[in-house]
């Protein structure tokens, strides 16, 4: 597998990675068949990997690891420019999959769900649509119930499609830990780049589980 790792010690890194990607805004290199090319590769890398090519070959990707409260969910937010879930028990139990393209048109965002092959709800496709939004605070809240509904793999995923913060919060996982993917795709961002946020590393647990 040919992997980039952003392995993230600090927080600090990741206000260093804001300040860069505001200045990289409305970049020359935008429209230049560089860029035309670096969004058709997004597309076909996003295309392979929701047909289940990784079954036969891996892909190369960039993946953010690093320890608990490191900054990884900060350098997320400065890179799509969104609110990822910070709740405890959901937001660092299971891989979150962030592809990014750069459109003209209107801010989209759609969340689907990549089952691993233990969960019994898996479909003979490999990926799932759960939601879109075309705001950018609603995409907070979508991915809370995602998270939790492949960590729930005794419920159907449409049963999370209606919760409230309050009733996220107050929810208890079946599993705390998924191989199961969320998968954000947001469309009119400001670059074209897929990476894959990994659970944070945790020192002491009963129930860690390896994460491929």
């Amino acid at each position: 597998m040919t992997a980039i790792v952003f392995f993230l010690m600090a927080p600090q890194e990741s206000h260093d990675m804001q300040r860069n990607e505001s200045n990289n805004a409305g970049s020359p290199l935008s429209k230049t068949n560089y860029a035309f090319s670096r969004q058709e590769l997004n597309k076909l890398t996003k295309m392979l990997r929701d047909a289940g090519i990784e079954e036969v070959i891996k892909l190369p990707k960039i993946a953010l690891i690093g320890n608990q409260s490191a900054g990884k969910s900060s350098l997320i937010e400065a890179i799509s420019q969104i609110k990822v879930p910070r709740a405890s028990g959901t937001c660092t139990r299971c891989p979150m999959e962030v592809v990014l393209s750069s459109s003209s048109q209107p801010w989209h965002a759609k969340v689907s769900l990549r089952p691993s092959k233990e969960d019994p709800r898996s479909p003979v496709s490999s990926t799932i649509d759960f939601a879109e939004t075309y705001s950018k605070e609603e995409i907070t809240l979508i991915l809370r119930r995602a998270q939790l509904a492949v960590l729930n793999p005794n419920k159907p995923f449409d049963a999370f499609l209606e919760l409230d913060d309050e009733q996220c919060g107050k929810y208890t996982p079946m599993r705390r830990f998924s191989n199961s993917t969320v998968v954000l795709e947001i469309n009119g961002a400001d670059v074209d780049v897929t990476f894959i946020d990994l659970p944070g590393i945790i020192s002491n647990s009963d129930d860690v589980r390896v994460l491929v």
